[in-house]
């Protein structure tokens, strides 16, 4: 059961983000919306590892690591999640649950609308309640045209990959290229 595998607080966020991507798929996938709910749920799996136990994970299962990485632990859930969906929830996972969760914390460059979603999802969902979060999920409804919905997407996340970006960059980290390829994927984007 996915509560057993994390606290409160996260399944909280986890749901947060559940009903959140529901909301996005209605509007960009609307046939989509189960398999979203799906990443929602299991995007998070290994977030409360120690990074120890990430990068041990991570060695025993093979999943390489870049040097960036392995200096960012923070972000290894990702990967360790994606890889734990796909083993132990085979039956409700395909490859682009998988990528999607494997995409959600620092982006990637030509992420698919569902890897969007995801990220856009865990970024603004109801529990998360700092300024450029509330700011953006403001402006994600507030600014939202069905007409141009592609744009408003790609715009959307380009604030959101910056705002991460910044924010890491606030705690003296150094964020990862794949940040950065995503955040030009998306400003480039023309419709």
């Amino acid at each position: 059961m996915l509560s057993l595998r994390i606290g409160e607080q996260r399944f909280r966020h986890t749901l947060g983000v559940e009903e959140t991507i529901a909301s996005l798929g209605e509007l960009y996938l609307p046939n989509e919306v189960l398999r979203l709910r799906v990443a929602a749920l299991l995007h998070d799996l290994t977030k409360e590892w120690t990074a120890e136990e990430q990068l041990s994970f991570c060695r025993k299962q093979n999943i390489p690591l870049s040097p960036e990485e392995i200096a960012a632990p923070k972000v290894l859930h990702a990967k360790t999640a994606a890889f734990l969906a796909e083993r132990d929830y085979a039956a409700l996972v395909d490859q682009e649950i998988v990528k999607a969760i494997r995409e959600h914390t620092v982006g990637a460059p030509d992420m698919s609308v569902f890897s969007a979603l995801l990220y856009l999802a865990d970024y603004i969902e109801p529990t998360r309640t700092y300024p450029e979060c509330v700011a953006l999920r403001r402006a994600f409804y507030d600014e939202y045209s069905a007409k141009n919905k592609m744009c408003h997407l790609a715009r959307i996340m380009a604030r959101a990959l910056l705002a991460s970006i910044d924010e890491v960059k606030a705690r003296g980290g150094v964020p990862l290229q794949e940040s950065f390829d995503a955040l030009t994927f998306f400003q480039k984007f023309k419709g």
